[in-house]
């Protein structure tokens, strides 16, 4: 299985990977995850592919939920809940083959989920019981 690779959009178009790859990245955006599943398949298999997914993350999920009506313009994949929740969506994600990788997008702006994606990594590790940096 790939390596997992874990990026943050962060302000001003800066991306920055908390983990480390030998393979060159493809970022890859779609509306749902049966469609970036599909992109996917249509991509060479030497490359990692890392889908863009717009997250708010909270203590608890109603404060999430809430972040993220309120800013409901965010295009593509989306999650709003807590760090539980999105280790294990992007841990199904990995083991799935939809991705191998996420770009985590802050659906709130000025959002800095450095912290929370690190916690966040650190979790998926644990889950898939791999080293992914």
């Amino acid at each position: 299985m790939p390596e997992l690779r874990v990026f943050i959009a962060e302000t001003g178009g800066v991306w920055t990977e908390l983990t480390a790859g030998a393979r060159p990245v493809v970022r890859l955006s779609a509306p749902d995850l049966q469609e970036a599943a599909r992109r996917r398949r249509r991509l060479p298999s030497d490359v990692a592919v890392v889908l863009d997914l717009a997250v708010s993350v909270a203590d608890d999920p109603r404060t999430a939920l809430a972040a993220i009506s309120d800013h409901g313009d965010a295009d593509g994949v989306r999650y709003a809940g807590t760090l539980d929740g999105l280790a294990g969506l992007v841990a199904d994600l990995y083991v799935a083959g939809v991705a191998d990788g996420v770009t985590l997008i802050p659906i709130c702006p000025g959002d800095d989920l450095r912290l929370r994606a690190r916690a966040a990594l650190s979790r998926i590790q644990d889950r898939l019981r791999i080293s992914a940096a």
